[in-house]
């Protein structure tokens, strides 16, 4: 037996940290854009003409990111999971080349969310994916998506982050209220942490969890699948270790040039 309350726009500052292992979240990355009505959360999207960002000077200069051509954005890639023999749609937002591996650096087609719990120290903490938890209440958050919202949406449990398949209402009013309330405070107060949106929460076995949309831009990083080029690997943890600390690097790069540009006289 489980009780639920419906909660609209609430956003909090949270950090979720280890949440998303082939992943990173750029946060207050005012410049993005969706490609598509149906884009969950923005994409970098700059000119047409593709850039190439080195990196830092300790690392081989031969290696490079490169943003999708224009008629790439829309397309509609998947992301396996090969352990869970799961994948995750995604649009390519850029390619980058390290060491002579390519990786496709994608955003997912549908709104990234997550199931949190409160801690103690009244701290928001997302369960793990793969946790016992996971298991547990994923069917129970399901359920209510469904009796809530109908067919309007759909969580599923895709790899490295849940998905919300359909379209949420904007409140544009109050999206411009929190950016005035950002300007006049002058930093936001929850800098550096992710800001998430509160869709619903519920309580399950005496604890109240709470349904959380990414308000950030999520990245998720992949392979080439060597025998299907239409798809994409997702990094295994020994090889997202290594790497994720790069391409975040060149990534943000990318943008803080790009924001210089805009802003240059």
């Amino acid at each position: 037996m489980f009780g639920r309350q419906a909660v609209a726009s609430v956003v909090l500052g949270v950090t979720l940290m280890g949440h998303l292992s082939d992943a990173f979240v750029i946060p207050h990355l005012k410049t993005m854009q969706t490609t598509t009505k149906t884009t969950p959360a923005p994409v970098a999207f700059f000119s047409s003409s593709p850039s190439r960002i080195p990196l830092a000077a300790a690392v081989d200069s031969g290696n490079h990111l490169v943003r999708v051509d224009e008629d790439d954005e829309g397309v509609v890639i998947p992301f396996l999971d090969l352990v869970e023999n799961t994948f995750i749609d995604c649009y390519a937002d850029s390619v980058a080349n390290l060491e002579g591996v390519e990786y496709t650096i994608g955003v997912p087609c549908d709104y990234c969310v997550a199931l949190c719990y409160y801690d103690p120290d009244g701290n928001l903490v997302p369960v793990d994916l793969n946790d016992q938890l996971m298991d547990d209440i994923f069917p129970v958050a399901e359920n209510i998506v469904t009796e809530e919202f109908g067919e309007e949406l759909v969580l599923q449990r895709t790899p490295q982050t849940l998905t919300l398949v359909g379209e949420l209402e904007e409140d544009d009013d109050e999206d411009e209220d929190d950016e005035d309330d950002e300007d006049e405070d002058g930093d936001s107060p929850y800098e550096g942490d992710e800001d998430v949106e509160v869709l619903l929460s519920f309580e399950h076995r005496g604890t109240e969890f709470n349904l959380v949309r990414f308000l950030d831009p999520v990245l998720l990083v992949a392979k080439r699948d060597p025998e299907r080029p239409d798809m994409r690997n997702l990094l295994s943890p020994e090889e997202s270790d290594r790497i994720m600390p790069l391409l975040e690097e060149m990534f943000l790069k990318m943008h803080s040039d790009r924001d210089g540009e805009n802003m240059a006289p």
